[in-house]
């Protein structure tokens, strides 16, 4: 089984040069994470996606994560952060993004949001500007969102979407409780729109205890992989959030417990831990720009 894995969810900051006020809500994460010091897995991740992190000036964001160069060489491209109820100011950050060789995506993470923002004419006309980009958009929901995220997308069948961190189930409570048997259910009808993918990540923070997230996080992984396949599933680590919240733990933890919730097949690992997300954020094509 192939061991080169693309981390599709990687963050960096750095609360000394730029804003984010959301950290001042985590000690553990309020203080700087930059690209050196990244879990790559013992050696195992090869390429990596940096997320957004909801600095509040953007364009500063992408600056400073693309200044690494050459230091941060599994750089392969960058998910940049977006309001999409901010006509104006989308319009001429999406222009931006969509002529730079770095980015591939955009997210306007609503996981805190009312669930207004799925009706709301400006987010919704954002998601179109972003199909119309060609770009890709990150979905961060919670579990509640599910079902109005899945009306919501029905609508946009040519945006290309993920589904951050298998939409946050509670782990804790399992997938046979009434918030996991309502959970599983949106994710399969979630899987039925063929533009809609799901990110494989992000479980440590839904968890409260390491003992937890090995008891039951795999039913939660196994059946999202069923349920989109492995030609759209991808693997990311969430670092560090995902190893400082919750249940925390490794990268290589990580990878071998959704190896072996899935009981993937060579070939099957193979997309999920690498050619899939490579595929989604057309990665293979941004490089080649980069090299001509």
């Amino acid at each position: 089984m192939t061991l080169s894995v693309l981390d599709t969810h990687v963050h960096v900051w750095d609360p000394t040069r730029l804003d984010y006020p959301w950290l001042t809500g985590s000690a553990a994460l309020n203080h700087s994470f930059l690209p050196p010091a990244i879990d790559r897995a013992q050696g195992q991740t090869e390429r990596m996606v940096f997320v957004e992190a909801s600095c509040t000036t953007p364009l500063r964001e992408l600056s400073w994560v693309t200044s690494w160069g050459d230091t941060w060489p599994e750089l392969t491209g960058v998910v940049a952060n977006i309001d999409l109820q901010d006509a104006s100011a989308r319009a001429k950050l999406l222009d931006t993004y969509a002529a730079h060789q770095r980015v591939v995506g955009v997210r306007h993470n609503i996981q805190s949001h009312p669930d207004e923002v799925f009706i709301d004419p400006l987010f919704r006309q954002g998601l179109r500007d972003i199909a119309h980009s060609g770009l890709t958009f990150d979905a961060c929901v919670n579990r509640n969102q599910l079902p109005l995220l899945t009306a919501l997308l029905a609508e946009i069948p040519d945006l290309r979407v993920v589904v951050d961190h298998l939409g946050k189930p509670n782990v804790d409570e399992g997938i046979t409780s009434e918030s996991g048997r309502a959970w599983a259910k949106e994710i399969t009808r979630l899987s039925a729109l063929p533009n809609v993918f799901i990110k494989v990540s992000g479980l440590a923070g839904e968890a409260s205890t390491p003992q937890l997230l090995r008891a039951r996080a795999d039913a939660f992984i196994a059946h999202a992989v069923a349920a989109f396949g492995t030609t759209r599933s991808m693997i990311g680590s969430d670092w560090p959030v995902s190893a400082l919240s919750g249940a925390g733990g490794t990268f290589a933890d990580w990878i071998s417990q959704v190896q072996r919730a899935t009981g993937s097949t060579d070939a099957e690992w193979e997309e999920l831990s690498y050619r899939t997300g490579a595929v989604f954020y057309r990665l293979d094509e941004s490089s080649q720009t980069m090299s001509q």
